[in-house]
């Protein structure tokens, strides 16, 4: 089967579970691309990862087990931007495969799980979300980081490593570091900045 043809049979599937009290349109996640949301929100870390999320000797590990489900081959491309995006930064990321415990699911999730969770009120809505990554008090969703097959290959790398920071209890900000949105219209300039290290230090030291 071709991506598109999934695509349309996900779309199908996703328009038979939309949520009833869906709260974001079409229209307001368009906007939302260059302007994140809760921008003066604080960093909060991820009460599941202190101790695991570490800053000794003036060095910054990330030391989490992991599972893979949903879309494997999305799943797997996520793990790599991960460790490839956090690596990259001087950031010593070590992700250990567990079936059985695990912290983190990194989930390559369906349209229509990204509409229910993101109570989007139309399908199409979830083709501009790379990710989501749900509060670790979420009762279903609380250790997953969702990526989504559907979204522009492109966008993959940048994408995951903004979810990943969520995970990690960072908030968006305007700044054109990893927790920032893309551009509407220009080129996505988003990198992972050292101020972006210097919150995950902040949180876990």
């Amino acid at each position: 089967m071709s991506d598109t043809r999934l695509e349309r049979l996900e779309m199908r599937m996703c328009k038979s579970s939309l949520p009833a009290n869906c709260q974001l349109s079409l229209e307001q996640v368009e906007n939302l691309q260059g302007n994140p949301s809760g921008v003066g929100k604080p960093d909060v870390a991820n009460p599941n990862y202190v101790g695991k999320v570490r800053y000794v000797g003036g060095k910054l590990s990330i030391n989490l087990s992991y599972v893979l489900t949903g879309n494997i081959s999305r799943a797997d491309a996520a793990l790599a931007n991960i460790r490839k995006v956090y690596g990259d930064a001087g950031i010593e990321v070590n992700l250990a495969p567990s079936s059985r415990k695990f912290d983190l699911r990194i989930h390559g999730a369906t349209l229509a799980e990204l509409a229910q969770g993101l109570s989007l009120c139309d399908c199409k809505s979830a083709l501009y979300i790379g990710g989501w990554a749900p509060n670790p008090r979420h009762p279903i969703w609380g250790n997953a980081l969702l990526v989504n097959p559907h979204s522009d290959r492109r966008d993959w790398r940048i994408s995951d490593a903004h979810e990943f920071g969520h995970k990690l209890g960072l908030k968006h900000r305007t700044d054109v570091g990893i927790m920032d949105y893309p551009p509407k219209t220009a080129v996505d300039m988003r990198k992972f900045k050292p101020s972006d290290k210097q919150r995950i230090i902040d949180l876990y030291k």
